[in-house]
């Protein structure tokens, strides 16, 4: 089996409490090759650059301080064939790595990746997690719940050949925070995007209900300016966030209510059998996502990206 050299990027800004995990399950790599570990950080006042130097990765700069422009230094850089992107605040496991240059050779994809799986917590963080990988949360999208081996659309984090990712011209820096799925656009265009769900990864979510708030309004913003940018690349299951609030804005305000309550209720009854407690934090999550999202979605589709 050909076994190519990879490099592992990691954007990270302020990672302090998560960055010595995250590079210790690096080190922990079945995978023979993998001859660089590239922190690109973007002006962290914490200890985010020392404990990541101490770690053994070798720290570039980031002073654009987005995380489009870190991968994008980190691509420059990169001295492996493949490159294994991972963030700041996630634990990737053992196999990681060996799974993302299997998928590649087997597949033909020039990306693949796996789902987003949060780690176990309580309180907010747990409920956020509950919400982001259900299907009446983030949608349907299969990186937020795995499921069969298949061809999808984008990835969670991704792993690809360095020379594709230079092909397509790295990551776009103007498209706010969907530089991921912008990405996975033009890969997907060269080679198509692969989902294995043996290819494991834990993230830490958000830990507050203003924070997750934030959070999806940025990503309808910048999804927005992925799909004026990529027509094509727009799903119809991205039009759900939306209708919601443009039906609670028309006359039918109050049918559209009823349902939509209706429909939060159910699932926190569900979440709430299946996880206990936290279950019910799920009720104002759901709606802090989906109406954060859709209008920040609405406002950046019609040109207002980045205004509050």
């Amino acid at each position: 089996m050909n076994e190519p050299t990879v490099t592992v990027i990691i954007p990270t800004y302020r990672e302090e409490a998560h960055i010595e995990r995250t590079l210790a399950a690096i080190g922990d790599q079945t995978y023979p090759k993998v001859v660089e570990v590239l922190v690109v950080d973007g002006g962290s006042d914490d200890r985010t650059r020392e404990l990541a130097a101490s770690g053994g990765a070798r720290v570039l700069d980031n002073p654009l301080r987005i995380q489009a422009a870190a991968l994008n230094v980190g691509i420059a850089d990169a001295a492996g064939e493949v490159i294994v992107r991972v963030d700041g605040h996630c634990t990737i496991e053992d196999d990681y790595v060996e799974r993302c240059v299997d998928a590649l050779s087997r597949t033909g994809a020039s990306m693949v990746g796996g789902a987003m799986t949060p780690v176990p917590a309580t309180g907010w963080p747990g409920a956020i997690g509950l919400a982001m990988a259900s299907p009446v949360g983030a949608g349907p999208a299969r990186f937020h719940g795995g499921g069969e081996p298949g061809w999808v659309d984008t990835v969670y984090l991704g792993a690809y050949r360095t020379r594709d990712a230079v092909a397509v011209g790295g990551y776009a820096t103007d498209v706010g925070v969907n530089e991921d799925s912008e990405f996975a656009v033009r890969m997907g265009a060269l080679g198509g995007v692969w989902l294995d769900p043996s290819i494991r990864s834990s993230y830490v979510p958000r830990q507050s209900l203003r924070a997750v708030t934030k959070q999806f309004w940025r990503y309808g913003q910048s999804r927005a300016a992925t799909v004026r940018r990529h027509p094509a690349s727009f799903a119809p299951r991205q039009l759900a966030g939306p209708l919601l609030v443009l039906g609670l804005c028309s006359p039918w305000r109050r049918q559209v209510l009823a349902a939509y309550v209706a429909l939060v209720a159910a699932e926190t009854v569900r979440q709430t059998v299946s996880a206990g407690r936290d279950g019910l934090l799920v009720a104002p999550v759901l709606p802090a996502m989906h109406l954060s999202w859709g209008v920040g979605f609405l406002t950046g589709l019609t040109g207002l990206l980045g205004r509050r």
